[in-house]
């Protein structure tokens, strides 16, 4: 077993684990034990570089044109009309694979830092913030893993919907069950809560790959407005924007990121996700178009209309040599003050909630004229829209809301693909199974232990 983990660690190192901006580490450690290994593990740039690609297409914000869709037939063009089956049987499951790649580092990471040799280095200070950051990180991708492969959370079923294998421990031998929606949650939770108490981790981290505070407490937030629990939500999301509260106008000109160090001096970064796409590019030489409700959110003064180009999500990037499709769908202060925005919504504080949008929004649009406040229901139209102008393509968090609006009866919606505009060729009602991403042939051959999926 430990043969096979460091051979995985190898992997990791030499396929693209650079460290990041101001880090040039003397050597690539493949069999990490010290905390100054365990410190350069957390500087590379593979924690902030993932691809959740596939969730935002399952999601009402993209839009596959006719020529894109002919003669297309690949898990691209499939999840994108929620078809039963998705993956070919020798299909790999990058949202999948790459998730548990990261979460093996962070587990390697908690295992063996309680054993780290003493040196220098080795204080309780920078033992405490190694172990934060990891827990901050692994939260993530449990959070991101939960919410495309298990429903959205609803209290009175999570505790027997079926999520992921909750891994924490590098064992390369295990064959774990899949967790339920309730365990997964519970076990970010907690680890989140017990990052953020640490007395040594920092508001921010020393860049926009390290998370600090701000960024675990955007993450609790984030968790609980999941979970409908709005109190929770509203509170961590304070303890975030208490510590990193700026944003950067884009209202007058902005052509956003092409990379990540593109991000390095983004005040809104509180931890950096990014995509490099390069296959769905190299199939046609397209990106995807905004979604018709989308686009129609979006006004020609609205600096977050520069993303597109000529109705395409179009931000090209070349990565490794190839052109890509590059997205940034990183933990961020717009993110927090939506979820503030939304949790007083609810809880009928229609002012606080309309001008956390109007302070959103004028650093966006241009000659931007400030909405009014109305009653709470209002305010939370108002709210939703915001976040689905500030949102959209971030990684799946559009899908996520749409799992979430559908638990509620009041706001469940009908998602369809329509060919030239007109002729609906793919449905997807709300609470249908096929919101949920089903597993590929070789993560189930190699656990026996693992239940599909059903998206019939």
């Amino acid at each position: 077993m430990n043969k096979l983990i460091c051979f995985l660690l190898m992997v990791i190192v030499f396929t693209g684990c650079k460290k990041f901006l101001d880090v040039n580490p003397s050597t690539q450690t493949v069999n990490p034990t010290t905390i100054a290994d365990f410190q350069e593990m957390l500087n590379s740039d593979s924690l902030a570089i993932g691809n959740y690609m596939l969730s935002d297409l399952m999601s009402d914000d993209v839009r596959l044109t006719d020529v894109e869709l002919s003669g297309q037939d690949n898990f691209y063009t499939r999840t994108y009309l929620w078809s039963n089956v998705i993956w070919n049987p020798a299909d790999e499951d990058y949202m999948y694979n790459s998730s548990y790649t990261r979460i093996l580092q962070m587990n390697i990471i908690m295992s063996r830092v309680g054993s780290a040799p003493q040196d220098s280095v080795n204080t309780v200070e920078n033992r405490s913030n190694v172990i934060s950051q990891a827990l901050i990180q692994r939260s993530y991708y449990y959070l991101q893993l939960a919410n495309i492969y298990g429903a959205g959370y609803n209290s009175a079923t999570a505790t027997t919907d079926l999520a992921v294998p909750l891994v924490l421990s590098p064992d390369a031998s295990a064959k774990p069950s899949r967790a339920t929606v309730q365990e997964v949650y519970d076990k970010v939770i907690t680890d989140l809560r017990q990052a953020v108490n640490n007395p040594y981790l920092s508001g921010m981290g020393r860049n926009i790959i390290h998370p600090g505070k701000a960024a675990g407490y955007a993450l609790l937030s984030r968790a609980y407005l999941y979970k409908a629990a709005f109190d929770s939500a509203l509170l961590y999301a304070d303890s975030s924007l208490a510590l990193a509260g700026s944003l950067m106008d884009i209202s007058s000109s902005y052509s956003g990121p092409t990379q990540l160090i593109d991000l390095r001096t983004n005040p809104e970064i509180l931890m950096a996700k990014v995509a490099y796409e390069r296959n769905f590019y190299s199939l046609s030489n397209y990106s995807f178009q905004l979604s018709s409700s989308l686009y129609s959110l979006l006004s020609y003064y609205d600096g977050r209309y520069n993303t597109r180009l000529s109705g395409y999500y179009y931000r090209t990037s070349t990565y490794n040599g190839a052109t890509t499709l590059f997205s940034d769908f990183s933990v961020s202060v717009p993110e927090v003050m939506l979820t503030k925005a939304e949790c007083l919504a609810r809880k009928g504080d229609a002012t606080g909630a309309v001008t956390l949008v109007n302070t959103l929004a004028a650093k966006r649009i241009r000659s931007y004229v400030a909405l009014t406040t109305g009653n709470a229901d209002t305010a939370l139209s108002y709210v939703l829209r915001e976040r689905r102008r500030e949102l959209f393509v971030r990684g799946g968090l559009r899908l996520f809301d749409l799992k979430r609006f559908n638990v509620n009866t009041n706001t469940q919606v009908t998602l369809t693909r329509k060919q030239d505009d007109s002729t609906v060729i793919a449905t997807l009602p709300p609470l249908s199974g096929r919101y949920v991403m089903p597993f590929t042939q070789t993560v189930l051959a190699n656990n026996p232990n693992m239940v599909q999926n059903v998206r019939q």
